[in-house]
């Protein structure tokens, strides 16, 4: 069976994790991942057949990924030129390669996965540091409350520290998604959940609706909007959300943390547990599947930052704990 071709198996693949509703975003990524795959696999290995496939020519392509400088393509951003892709990009590679093989197993179209004994790279170990709360004040202060761009910004900022959400799970928020003190949100894999909001923030959010918000098409369900040039009153969108974080990058001058969205999310997480939370409730909040993916979020919660609530959570205040001796007439007899 060939591999490419609209005919070809991963056109299929595709057209299976379409259906499933997987997002336009996570489309694009595994598309481009396997035509990396096919392009390699014919220009290295000359291998355009889905049975010919072994695992000895997948190594083949993740070496040649890891070690061969590339050339930018215009379909996605890869590396600048001369350079090569990142051990974490090189493992998402991986990941769909073997979500395919294993596909292909599954649809009985191979006995057994090729990418099974595929190894994933070894990812440098990376600490994403948090942002500040002077640089968090630095931001939201920047914005002029008593314009429609700067209020927006401002509740979206707001938003972001005070829940966490993903960029795409904020662009696709609808009005009627948020409530008096919660937003429903739909995350990855189509995943619902039910994340808290702070009173003042759920009265910002009433007051950006009924007095900032003008819908090109009244009946437009998104939330956040544009508010200039040809797409005033359309859904602001993922595109959107990356521009206000170049927006606040250059007016803020910050370069110590990569300013974005998902740095945001990382703030959220390690403040949520200086104030207190359990890493259980967080790992809810933030649609985790998996507690281990919320741990990788607190690599820089240090033991100073735990200890800051160890007071309040001691498991002695459970307890009678004596700070003097007793009279003589009440002691009992002790070890």
């Amino acid at each position: 069976m060939k591999l490419a071709g609209e005919k070809g198996v991963v056109a299929h693949y595709l057209m299976t994790l379409e259906m499933r509703h997987y997002s336009p975003h996570t489309l694009l990524r595994y598309g481009y991942a396997l035509k990396v795959m096919m392009q390699l696999l014919e220009s290295l290995c000359q291998v355009t057949e889905l049975e010919q496939m072994t695992v000895l020519h997948l190594r083949q392509c993740v070496q040649h990924l890891m070690t061969t400088p590339i050339d930018r393509q215009k379909s996605r951003r890869p590396p600048e030129n001369g350079k090569t892709f990142s051990d974490s990009s090189m493992c998402s590679f991986v990941r769909v390669w073997k979500s395919f093989c294993n596909w292909c197993v599954k649809e009985e179209l191979l006995e057994k996965s090729p990418a099974a004994r595929l190894e994933f790279p070894k990812v440098e170990k990376k600490v994403r540091p948090a942002f500040a709360d002077e640089q968090l004040q630095t931001m939201i202060d920047l914005l002029d409350l008593s314009t429609e761009q700067g209020f927006r910004d401002y509740i979206i900022l707001l938003l972001l520290t005070d829940t966490g959400l993903r960029r795409s799970e904020v662009a696709r928020l609808r009005i009627e998604d948020v409530q008096a003190n919660y937003i429903h949100v739909f995350g990855k894999g189509r995943k619902e959940r039910r994340v808290g909001i702070s009173p003042e923030l759920s009265t910002l959010l009433w007051k950006y609706v009924n007095k900032y918000r003008h819908p090109l098409n009244p009946a437009e369900p998104i939330l956040f909007l544009s508010t200039g040039g040809g797409n005033a009153g359309r859904p602001f969108g993922r595109g959107g959300m990356s521009a206000l974080m170049n927006r606040l990058k250059q007016a803020t001058g910050i370069d110590d943390v990569r300013l974005s969205a998902h740095t945001f999310r990382h703030t959220f997480a390690k403040m949520y547990l200086e104030e207190g939370g359990d890493v259980f409730s967080l790992s809810r909040e933030l649609g985790h599947s998996d507690i281990k993916t919320t741990q990788r979020y607190l690599e820089d919660f240090t033991s100073d930052n735990a200890r800051k609530h160890h007071n309040e959570f001691s498991p002695l205040n459970r307890l009678k704990v004596r700070t003097r001796r007793q009279p003589k007439g009440a002691r009992k007899k002790k070890l």
